[in-house]
């Protein structure tokens, strides 16, 4: 099997639900092509080497997929050019398998720092309270 890996740049003022929807047609896109999606996420909004189209930032979204039909390939990458939601796409052979990405890991994390706040948060009132009776 052969495995890809497209990073597209998007236009950075795009709303959320916007950015999802373009990333939901891209996926059927290339659900046409019988490619195997593997991982597609949002890298991020990053600064850009040089100007694309009058745009000093770009969201970065990361593509990875088994290859599917090599013929209807040609065809998704000549979408890719004509979208208008997209500023710049480059896809790349890679040459083993792409790990699923997992963003519970984040969320763990989140949750995590979140209950260390919290915690945080409690002692000094238990300690104020204390002060409070010995008064």
């Amino acid at each position: 099997m052969r495995y890809y890996e497209t990073i597209y740049i998007v236009d950075p003022n795009l709303e959320n639900l916007v950015l999802d929807k373009t990333m939901d047609e891209i996926s059927k896109e290339l659900e046409k092509t019988e490619s195997k999606l593997i991982n597609h996420r949002v890298w991020g909004k990053k600064r850009l080497a040089y100007q694309i189209e009058k745009q000093k930032y770009g969201t970065y979204v990361l593509l990875q997929f088994e290859e599917g039909n090599q013929d209807k390939m040609v065809d998704f990458s000549t979408w890719m050019k004509l979208n208008n939601s997209i500023i710049r796409h480059m896809t790349v052979l890679l040459d083993s398998k792409p790990e699923l990405y997992a963003e519970e890991s984040k969320k763990d994390e989140q949750v995590e720092k979140e209950t260390t706040v919290n915690n945080e948060e409690e002692k000094p009132q238990e300690s104020e309270s204390k002060l409070e009776e010995t008064k």
